[in-house]
């Protein structure tokens, strides 16, 4: 009687749990579908890569979407089959963000010069959404390029000391929004300089400070799937042992 108590908890709290990522998934995958197909004018800057995120939300979205139908209805209903995919999946996921984890802390120089390399690649092209959220990120940073300043063929006016006067900026807004170059050009003459800072050591800077955070958030969510997997195991078990009592 006991054992069946707990059996019911642990289905329930599974089919609730996964209910929970069945509707955020659902909710992400249709958000980025929907940006992906509207031609709505969405009120996003030009320098945020609209295109990236929808794909992101799409992905991730997906992902969620398909964990939490297998995991609450195979939960609910008691189908193996289901569980068996929901707990493959999971294990694969743990898998896989165990793996990313372990890289990003041992092999951080070769994530550091892949960032590096492509973000130099992106000072190359002419024109991309990438490189205009770039000069952004060099305007609020107070940086010029990865290394420094010579990583750029032009300098671009993202890299000046001098900040634009008030109406320079209200002219920035109005050029975001024409989806032109969003950081005005202050300085025509030689007597303005160039940061002298790299973004690359602000960047690198940054991960370092919040990697601790990082790694708790990662730590959180693979106990969180850790959770999911044993429980799915439980109730796999269960309906093993259920069949076989009833051939």
């Amino acid at each position: 009687m006991a054992s069946e108590c707990c059996l019911s908890v642990t289905k329930y709290f599974l089919f609730l749990f996964n209910l929970i990522f069945f509707f955020l998934g659902l909710s992400l995958l249709g958000l980025g579908i929907w940006i992906i197909c509207s031609d709505f004018p969405i009120p996003i800057p030009s320098y945020l890569p609209l295109s990236h995120l929808s794909y992101l939300l799409v992905i991730s979205g997906s992902v969620t979407f398909l964990l939490g139908f297998f995991g609450s209805l195979g939960a609910l209903k008691e189908v193996k089959c289901m569980l068996a995919i929901y707990f493959i999946l999971l294990t694969m996921l743990l898998a896989a963000q165990t793996i990313g984890t372990v890289l990003l802390f041992t092999q951080r120089s070769v994530f550091e010069t892949f960032l590096g390399n492509h973000v130099t690649g992106i000072m190359k092209q002419s024109n991309s959404n990438l490189l205009t959220s770039l000069e952004f990120f060099q305007h609020e940073a107070k940086c010029c390029g990865w290394n420094g300043k010579y990583d750029w063929t032009n300098i671009p006016c993202s890299c000046f000391y001098k900040n634009a006067t008030a109406n320079a900026t209200d002219n920035a807004t109005d050029n975001a929004t024409n989806n032109t170059q969003i950081i005005p050009c202050p300085c025509q003459n030689s007597t303005c300089g160039v940061y002298e800072q790299n973004c690359g050591k602000i960047i690198i800077d940054w991960v370092n400070k919040n990697l601790l955070i990082v790694l708790g958030v990662i730590l959180a969510l693979a106990l969180v799937e850790i959770c999911g997997i044993i429980l799915s195991m439980c109730l796999y078990k269960q309906e093993s042992m259920n069949f076989s009592m009833h051939k």
